[in-house]
């Protein structure tokens, strides 16, 4: 079911989209394989999105989709295992809609994740996907980097 994004814009969002999300435990519930079902639902209704977090649709829990190209990657309670130099990208985000800025992050990432099955997993990308994992991460952790409120508001 596609569900609300979050907006930054809105008080009530914004508490929640601040809150840092929990670890799943259970991988085998009917409300995580929903949880995900509504991730990619939602994420398919939006032309050119490359990410989204569960506490976007208001649910605080570390599981996200990337979209590279046609390929959907859910990633679940991730991990930096490892990191290499820098980089400058122009972000956009669904919570804060019409706002693109420049964000200096890791030129390539190495995260250990699990998939949507609970198995163990590991994503090492530079570049672009390396900027798009790095943004979601920092929704989990309840941060937006693009978020200014007193550009925003």
């Amino acid at each position: 079911m596609m569900r609300r994004i979050l907006n930054y814009n809105n008080e009530e969002d914004r508490e929640i989209l601040s809150q840092t999300s929990a670890e799943v435990t259970d991988f085998n519930s009917e409300e995580y394989k929903q949880l995900i079902q509504d991730l990619k639902d939602t994420f398919d209704k939006i032309p050119d999105a490359r990410g989204i977090s569960a506490i976007q649709i208001g649910v605080p829990l570390r599981v996200c989709i990337c979209k590279w190209g046609t390929m959907y990657i859910v990633i679940t309670n991730p991990t930096f295992t490892r990191v290499r130099g820098s980089q400058d990208f122009i972000e956009g985000c669904l919570s804060v809609p019409f706002v693109f800025k420049k964000i200096n992050r890791y030129q390539k990432v190495w995260c250990a994740y699990k998939d949507e099955n609970g198995n163990d997993a590991e994503i090492a990308e530079g570049g672009r996907m390396s900027d798009i994992i790095q943004h979601e991460v920092d929704h989990m952790n309840g941060k937006c980097l693009l978020y200014d409120e007193e550009k925003v508001l």
